[in-house]
C-alpha cells in the first residue's frame, strides 16, 4: 500500500508522517523536500511519503509520480500554522508564505478530492477517531508508535535499499520529526488579532472551520 500525506509547511505533518514510519517493514519518505515532487517508485512494499503545499507542485503532480492507493489532507489551526511558518527561514521556499496559505484554502475546500483529513490537534495524541481513521485508510497505527523507536539509520536504509535510484535523485530529510515521539507540545498559541485578519483574507474557510471546533461544532 502506498500513503500520500499533503500538509502545510510547520504544520507538524512530517512527525506525524515519522510516527507512520514505525509501521514494520515499510518504505518512508517523512519528508520530500519542497523542491522536489513525489518520486516516482517501483517497489511493492508498504510506503508512506509526505509532501507540503507549495505553488511549484500542485496535488496532482504528487499523485501521478508516487500513484498512492490512499492521500491525506493533514491540516493545523492556521493562526497557529501561520505564527510558526512566518518565523522559519524557509517559509518562502517554493511559493511566498501568503501564497501557500491561498493553496491550502483551495485544498481544503476541495478536500473531497482527498481519501481522509486528519487534524494535527488529534493526532499529536493517541486520538481514537485517528487511529479508527488510520485503520480505515489501511494503515493502521498502534499508540506506542507515539515514542518513536525506528531508528533514522533504518528508515534510510529501508528507503535505499528499496529505491536506490532516490540516493542520487533527489535529496532527503527529516524535518522537523527529530524529537524522541509525538507530541503536543507545540499546540495552542497565542492568537494575534493581526494573524486572524490576515488569515480571514487568506483561508477564510479553513479559519471558521477551526473557528467552529473550538466552539465544539464539527471536527
Amino acid at each position: 500500500m502506498r500513503l500520500f500525506i499533503h500538509g502545510m509547511q510547520s504544520s507538524g505533518a512530517t512527525a506525524f508522517t515519522r510516527m507512520l514510519a514505525e509501521r514494520p517493514g515499510c518504505v518512508a519518505l517523512v519528508d520530500i523536500p519542497n523542491n522536489f515532487a513525489a518520486p516516482r517508485v517501483t517497489t511493492s512494499l508498504d510506503f508512506v511519503a509526505k509532501a507540503v503545499i507549495t505553488t511549484a507542485y500542485p496535488l496532482a503532480t504528487h499523485v501521478e509520480r508516487f500513484q498512492p492507493d490512499r492521500t491525506v489532507l493533514f491540516l493545523r489551526d492556521p493562526r497557529d500554522n501561520y505564527e510558526s511558518l512566518r518565523t522559519k527561514p524557509y517559509r518562502n521556499h517554493s511559493g511566498l508564505l501568503e501564497e501557500k496559505f491561498l493553496v491550502l484554502e483551495q485544498l481544503f475546500a476541495e478536500r473531497q478530492r482527498f481519501d481522509g483529513v486528519i487534524h494535527y490537534e488529534d493526532a499529536v495524541t493517541p486520538h481514537s477517531e485517528v487511529l479508527a481513521e488510520l485503520a480505515r485508510l489501511g494503515w493502521p497505527a498502534r499508540p506506542d508508535w507515539y515514542q518513536y523507536t525506528r531508528s533514522y539509520d533504518d528508515i534510510l536504509g529501508s528507503l535505499w535499499a528499496a529505491e536506490p535510484a532516490l540516493q542520487a535523485d533527489m535529496d532527503v530529510v527529516f524535518g522537523n520529526a527529530r524529537g524522541p515521539g509525538l507530541s503536543d507540545r507545540f499546540r495552542d498559541k497565542p492568537r494575534d488579532p493581526a494573524t486572524e485578519a490576515l488569515l480571514e483574507a487568506l483561508c477564510p474557510c479553513l479559519l471558521a472551520h477551526y473557528r467552529d471546533r473550538e466552539a465544539g461544532g464539527c471536527r
